[in-house]
C-alpha cells in the first residue's frame, strides 16, 4: 500500500472512531488508587501490634558475618518471641555463632547464654518499654525485635529516619504485603506488612550501608499468634550449675 493509502486508511479509522462517540460510562475504568503512604502502614501495624494485649511469634533468620580479607559467609538462626503486656517478654534466639534466652517478668529480666553456662540479671521498670530503654541505655544491650514488644512500635522504627518510600504489594511466603523502606544514615531497613484487617509485620531486611561490606540482617516473622502465652513461659529458668555474672555497664558518656 501506498503511503498515500496508508494516510487515506488512517483517516478513516478517525473517523470511524468519532462517528462511534465516547464509549459508555460503565465500560470506563476508574483511575487507578493512589499508593498508601509508608507512613500510614506503619502506624497501622504499630497501632494494630499496640492495642494486643499478647502475642507471640516465630523468626527465621540469616546474617552476613565478615570473614577476615572482606568475603562474606551467610549464617542462620532462629528466635521465639511471647509478650504479655505490660510488663513480660520472653525471648529464646540461637544461631550460628551465639545463643542466649531473656525473660522480664516483675521488673526482673534475666539474660542466660547456654553454651557459656553463665546468665546475668538486673532490676528496673516493670514495663517493657522502661525496662528495652534501660538495657539499651545502661548496657548497650538491644534485644531481638525489640522495638515489636514496646508500646509504640511506629515510633521505634522510624526512630533517626530520613526517607520513606513505599515499594508496592510483594509476596512472603504466600502473604500480600506492602513492601516499605525507611532510610537512614547508617541503616536501610526494610518492611513487609501483612496486607489487609491484620497488618502484621512479616519480615524485616536491615542493611548497614556504613559498614564494611554492607551487611544484611534478615528476618522472616512466621506462626503469629495473638493468644496468650503460658504465664509459666516468662518465669527464668536457669539450669543448675550456671555461673552468675553481672551486665557490664557502658563506660561513662555512652557508647
Amino acid at each position: 500500500m501506498s503511503v498515500r493509502g496508508r494516510i487515506r486508511l488512517a483517516c478513516l479509522a478517525v473517523a470511524v472512531a468519532l462517528l462511534a462517540g465516547p464509549a459508555p460510562a460503565e465500560q470506563l475504568k476508574a483511575p487507578p488508587a493512589p499508593p498508601p503512604q509508608p507512613e500510614d502502614v506503619l502506624r497501622a501495624m504499630s497501632k494494630y501490634l499496640a492495642a494486643q494485649k499478647a502475642f507471640s511469634y516465630h523468626g527465621e533468620v540469616e546474617f552476613d558475618q565478615l570473614l577476615p580479607g572482606g568475603p562474606k559467609e551467610r549464617l542462620a538462626g532462629a528466635v521465639d518471641v511471647a509478650v504479655a503486656r505490660p510488663g513480660s517478654l520472653y525471648v529464646d534466639y540461637r544461631d550460628d555463632v551465639s545463643d542466649r534466652v531473656v525473660w522480664l517478668q516483675g521488673g526482673t529480666l534475666t539474660l542466660l547464654d547456654p553454651v557459656a553456662g553463665t546468665y546475668a540479671q538486673v532490676s528496673g521498670p516493670k514495663d517493657i518499654d522502661g525496662m528495652v530503654a534501660k538495657m539499651e541505655q545502661e548496657y548497650g544491650l538491644t534485644l531481638p525485635l525489640g522495638e515489636l514488644a514496646e508500646s509504640d512500635p511506629y515510633a521505634v522504627l522510624t526512630r533517626g529516619v530520613d526517607q520513606a518510600h513505599y515499594l508496592g504489594v510483594h509476596n512472603v511466603d504466600g502473604t500480600f504485603c506492602h513492601h516499605l523502606l525507611l532510610q537512614r544514615p547508617d541503616l536501610d531497613l526494610q518492611l513487609w506488612v501483612q496486607v489487609g484487617q491484620k497488618p502484621l509485620l512479616r519480615k524485616l531486611v536491615f542493611e548497614y550501608p556504613e559498614r564494611v561490606g554492607d551487611p544484611e540482617y534478615e528476618i522472616t516473622i512466621t506462626d503469629w499468634s495473638l493468644k496468650a502465652p503460658r504465664p509459666e513461659i516468662f518465669a527464668a529458668k536457669i539450669p543448675k550449675g550456671a555461673g552468675k555474672v553481672d551486665f557490664l555497664p557502658l563506660p561513662a558518656g555512652g557508647r
